[in-house]
């Protein structure tokens, strides 16, 4: 009771004012957040990609090219925890960086696909995996290759293939990273469009034996199927990747150690016919949706399939705590205006279960990431303000920024809103590091027609920025 009387009379500051009780100094305050990273603009890229982990911030700028340029055609740029310099990285000629992984120790993992100008004529046998350490230095390029691609199960209705390739002939951004703490997941769409997972273990040098990666498991997550090109019939630049959306794959890992794995089932692929056919399951929804759960040792735990009820993209896949949160965008309704497209939000528990729900916020919406905030609730980035010819793919040159408080299960609590600038205004990327949320995208980006007539003009200016209201 004593203890109990002193922490009130010092809360309260102090006795009454005849001296006969003792003072008590008051705690000192708690040491200020750090400052927040430093912010930067770029120019003549945009901020596609942060990840942020305890001893350093990633980024991908990415320069945009012209629809027929194979890319993409990416900038590493990363930021150490211990206040050294930033440093950045290019691919070399030939190569295309595509994604990274950010690794406990502050090692970066990078993998780069072999660059192709002329779309689809290079059969892809060989990905490079690069670890970096923190200052950049590269500890090891690692020559990626797997044979038994061309021999996986084909679901076959027609369509061009490339069956000894390691990624499709419609895209060379077909392959994403993962980390499982030091060691590394490598996800891919094969040249026959399997969905397919590895383990990269990393092994420290020894008296014996140098650093790198050896490959620890491969895992089928979804057959190899049949899948369309999709093309513009008039334009110069394709805004939000819809071209070869379908032949891309999300992938993250869980709080739990599992890793996810989301690809989308569109018309112009057949991933959930081919996903029916090899596991002898029934999949109900037209589009939408697959995702995937293997264990840290490659064994598959569970699949659902994702109704988005019409035609969707997915752009991204986050681990959230106890579950996982997957954005993109959906067709809703062919509106004469232009306008019927929405984002969507499917919010998962642990073992994948959720479902989609569409976001309408103002004409064409898009989302490119989610994340969950401390004080719980979720918050979501992208574009909207868009308009898309009803009967084709043509995006219009302005949108505005979009950055979205959300419940936990995904629907809509608040629209923040966010500076713009010319042109396209794009939130890309969203990340918690040091103690703030910072905020990446483009400004002054292009419309699928704005460089029809004057290339210069598929342009686009980057930006990482602090965002204290979250």
């Amino acid at each position: 009771m004593a203890l109990a009387s002193t922490a009130l009379l010092a809360a309260c500051g102090g006795g009454g004012g005849n001296g006969t009780g003792s003072e008590q100094t008051p705690p000192p305050p708690p040491p200020p957040p750090p400052p927040p990273p430093a912010e930067r603009t770029s120019t003549g890229q945009f901020v596609a990609e942060l990840k942020a982990g305890t001893a350093g911030l990633a980024a991908l700028d990415e320069t945009p090219l012209p629809i027929g340029n194979e890319g993409p055609q990416r900038t590493l740029i990363y930021t150490p925890a211990n206040g050294h310099a930033p440093w950045r990285l290019e691919a070399p000629a030939g190569w295309s960086m595509v994604d990274i992984a950010i690794h406990p120790s502050g090692d970066v993992s990078a993998v780069l696909a072999p660059a192709d100008a002329a779309r689809g004529t290079i059969i892809v046998t060989t990905l490079r995996v690069w670890r970096l350490a923190s200052d950049g230095a590269l500890r090891h390029d690692f020559a990626f290759t797997d044979p038994a691609v061309a021999d996986d199960p084909y679901y076959d209705v027609g369509g061009v293939t490339m069956p000894t390739s390691l990624q499709p002939r419609l895209s060379r951004d077909a392959v994403r990273l993962a980390p499982f703490g030091e060691d590394l997941a490598l996800v891919l769409k094969s040249g026959q469009h399997a969905t397919v997972a590895y383990r990269l273990n990393w092994q420290a040098a020894t008296a014996t034996q140098s650093a790198g990666f050896v490959r620890a498991w491969r895992t089928l997550v979804e057959p190899a199927s049949s899948l369309q090109w999709r093309f513009l019939t008039g334009g110069s630049y394709d805004v939000f990747g819809q071209l070869d959306n379908h032949a891309q794959i999300r992938v993250d890992t869980g709080d739990d150690g599992s890793l996810g794995v989301a690809v989308v089932s569109a018309a112009a692929n057949t991933v959930f016919e081919a996903h029916a056919w090899h596991f002898g399951t029934t999949v109900a929804p037209t589009y939408g949706v697959m995702f995937t759960r293997l264990a840290p040792d490659g064994q598959r735990l569970s699949a659902t399939a994702l109704d988005t009820v019409q035609l969707a993209e997915l752009h991204r896949l986050r681990a959230l705590p106890g579950g996982w949160g997957l954005v993109g965008r959906v067709r809703t309704e062919r509106r004469t205006d232009g306008t019927g497209w929405d984002a969507w939000v499917a919010v998962l528990d642990a073992q994948g279960q959720g479902s989609v729900r569409p976001i309408d916020v103002d004409r064409g919406e898009v989302l490119f990431d989610i994340a969950a905030l401390p004080q719980g609730g979720l918050v979501a980035a992208g574009a909207s303000g868009y308009t898309q010819n009803p009967a084709g793919a043509s995006i219009s040159e302005e949108t505005a920024a979009l950055l979205l408080k959300l419940n936990a299960d995904g629907s809509l609590q608040q629209r923040l809103e966010v500076t713009n600038g010319p042109r396209q205004n794009q939130l890309r990327a969203l990340a918690r590091h040091q103690g703030h949320w910072l905020l990446a995208g483009m400004r002054d980006g292009p419309g699928t027609h704005s460089g029809d007539a004057d290339r210069t003009l598929i342009r686009a200016d980057g930006y990482v920025a602090a965002e204290p209201r979250l």
